[in-house]
């Protein structure tokens, strides 16, 4: 620690093998470790390569290379990162944090939050209000039910998800499947009580019978299809 503290007051320290720093954030203390570290004391950033580790409250990001700035609580990680919380968790190819309530995760990106798991090229989420963007192959699982497309905008506390651009729905219980070009899916958190609100060429499969419509109402908890305004065609599957 006497270390750590004459070098805070230099401009610029390179610090060789294992190294780390315990700085005074606006909040709280953030501990930073890495393999090779480069910290200037002026301006509060830390530019970190090799085993990364940064510490602040009840999470660790983890990644193998990457920078940190005290003074504006930012950080970035690239390599195989990985984030944990004691509500959340998320790996990624790359995550940006501002605050640790902003993330910015990109490539092969995996979030779960309780029974909820988000996937994605791209995600941005709010730790403080559960609330996501995802951008490419999204993925929702809740529980038993699956909704992906190409942008969801979801709100986990409450179970909420809009989606857009080749949306998919199933249900493996339940043998059900769906498709649409976009959807509103609802949840009510520990229920089985799923709705979702299909619209633009639905089409809904459960065990072998179809339907198709300009848009569809489906409802988890009674495996129920009904339509939403427009001409509709049911096809009902030999047994």
């Amino acid at each position: 620690m006497k270390q750590l503290q004459k070098v805070t007051g230099i401009a610029l320290v390179v610090v060789a093998m294992t190294a780390s720093v315990l700085a005074a954030g606006n909040s709280s203390n953030v501990m930073i470790s890495a393999d090779r570290m480069t910290y200037d004391g002026t301006t509060g950033r830390a530019e970190v390569h090799g085993n990364v580790v940064i510490t602040k409250d009840d999470k660790t990001m983890t990644g193998a290379d990457g920078w940190y700035d005290v003074h504006q609580e930012e950080a970035s990680l690239t390599g195989g990162v990985s984030l944990i919380g004691d509500t959340m968790s998320m790996v990624a190819d790359s995550l940006h944090s501002r605050h640790q309530t902003e993330l910015e995760a990109t490539g092969n990106v995996h979030l779960q939050k309780d029974n909820r798991q988000v996937f994605g090229d791209s995600v941005i989420y709010h730790t403080d209000t559960a609330y996501g963007i995802v951008s490419g192959n999204g993925r929702l699982v809740v529980d038993d039910a699956t909704l992906t497309a190409d942008y969801i905008e979801g709100w986990l506390n409450e179970i909420r998800a809009e989606a857009n651009g080749s949306v998919t729905l199933s249900s493996p219980s339940r043998h059900m499947s769906a498709t649409a070009d976009s959807a509103t899916y609802t949840q009510t958190p520990g229920q089985d009580d799923g709705i979702a609100y299909l619209t633009g060429n639905a089409r809904a499969i459960q065990q072998g019978n179809v339907l198709n419509a300009p848009a569809l109402k489906l409802a988890m908890k009674d495996n129920s299809a009904e339509t939403v305004g427009g001409r509709s065609t049911l096809i009902i599957a030999p047994r």
